[in-house]
Parts: C-alpha cells; structure tokens; sequence
C-alpha cells in the first residue's frame, strides 16, 4: 500500500470557500458535527484525545494577538477551538471539501463570524509580506511534502516580532494514527520530524524558540526577537529521507 504526499499544485490565486453559513441547512449541520464526533471518538478508543491536543497546542500558542493565519484547516478542530480565543482568525486549506465541513462545525460551534475560510496553496500564500501578528498550524505539516516552501512562506508573511506555533504529532502520536489507518485499510502519511531543524534555523534567524511535548504532539512557539541574528541566516531547508513520494 503507497502512503503519498500531496502535491504541491501550481500556484494559483486563493478563491473563497464556496458556501456562505446561511447556506446550510440545520440537518447538514448536525450530521456534519455528529460525523465529527464519531471520528473523535474512534480517535480516543486507539487512545488519542483530539480536543485534549488541541487544548494542549492553544495552550502553548496563547497569547495571540492582532491577526493570526491558521494554515491546514482540514475538519476545524483547531480553528475552532482558536476561534473560540481570539477575535479573528483567517484560515486556509488546499481541500475546499475539507474546509466545507469546517466551515459547517464552526456554524454549529457559533463561531463562523469570527473565522475567515480560503481555499488556496499553503505554498504561495496570497498575502504580502508581514501581514500577520501570528501564523499557526497544527497536524498539517506531515501532508506537505516540500514543507520547506511552506514554512518559508510562514516566515515571510509573519510581521516582524510575530509569533510562529507549529504543532504537528509526536512520535507516538504517529503511531496511533498509523494504527486507526491501517484498521480502516488504509495508510497515513509518517514522514521524519523536521522540528530540529527549524528549532535550530529559527534561533539562527533571531526567534526565541520554546519546545514542547505532551497528548501525542509536537509543539513550536517562536517569537521574533527584537534584534537581529548576529550571523548570516539563509533559508531554512529541510530535505525529507523518508522513502515517500516528494510531492501538499
């Protein structure tokens, strides 16, 4: 069985999520978040508590301020919750299917008002340079396979003295999902860890990096230092050994 990468399309410019919340029937809604529950809950019977991880990064990543980008919205367990934290929030995803079944939980969640959904290319992100307070992503990064592209992208719409929250599973966490995968006949994504590496390269770039581990994840909190790196400090490659096709 092959477990690939997804492919990095060709940039393009961001469209809106398709559907507007008024757009939703009440029944849509509630199967939607039932579905949603049902997911967690098989989740927990291999032993992963979705919203215990989730309260584990925001845990971390608080305090956000001014405008925070969320990239990988996937189902909107974490935007959602981050929602529920900080006035605004723009999130973007590749899938459009994926953010419509977010953009259903965040209705139900009463909290669509404060998300603004877009569909586009985590890797030519529409927006101008340092037009974020704060850009956050959480079990994303093992989708992408030029994670590289991605994370230079974070950095560059990140304003000066913005904070980076990267979370993505830990070793055991990848464990479990690989096991709630194979029991449904098919197989997740378990690239290397790069989050090593971008501890070491943020610190060269001048952020002051904050690690931890707990409830299955992985979890980065960096923040622009007000001074700058004393050396040279270039892009921050990441070549990933897995033996997984490299292609988001």
């Amino acid at each position: 069985m092959s477990c690939d990468l997804i492919p990095t399309p060709t940039a393009g410019a961001a469209i809106p999520a398709p559907a507007a919340p008024e757009d939703f029937s009440r029944e849509e809604i509630e199967a939607n978040h039932r579905r949603l529950l049902e997911r967690n809950a098989l989740h927990r019977r291999f032993g992963y508590d979705s919203q215990a991880s989730v309260d584990f990064v925001i845990g971390k990543a608080l305090p956000l301020r001014g405008r925070v980008l969320d990239l990988g919205t996937g189902k909107g367990r974490f935007v959602i919750a981050l929602a529920r934290k900080v006035p605004r929030v723009t999130t973007l995803d590749l899938s459009a299917e994926e953010q419509r079944h977010a953009r259903l939980e965040a209705v139900y969640a009463g909290v669509a008002g404060r998300v603004q959904f877009v569909v586009g290319d985590a890797a030519a992100l529409p927006w101008p340079a340092a037009s974020f307070d704060a850009v956050v992503s959480m079990n994303a990064f093992h989708h992408v396979a030029d994670v590289s592209l991605v994370f230079a992208e974070m950095l560059r719409v990140l304003k000066p003295g913005g904070k980076l929250v990267l979370a993505d599973f830990s070793h055991s966490g990848f464990r479990v999902m690989d096991a709630i995968h194979h029991s449904e006949g098919r197989c997740h994504p378990h690239p290397p860890s790069p989050f090593r590496h971008w501890r070491e390269c943020l610190r060269a770039r001048g952020f002051r990096v904050h690690y931890f581990a707990g409830h299955h994840e992985e979890v980065l909190v960096a923040r622009h230092g007000a001074r700058p790196p004393k050396g040279p400090s270039g892009p921050c490659h990441w070549k990933d050994q897995s033996t997984a096709k490299s292609s988001l």
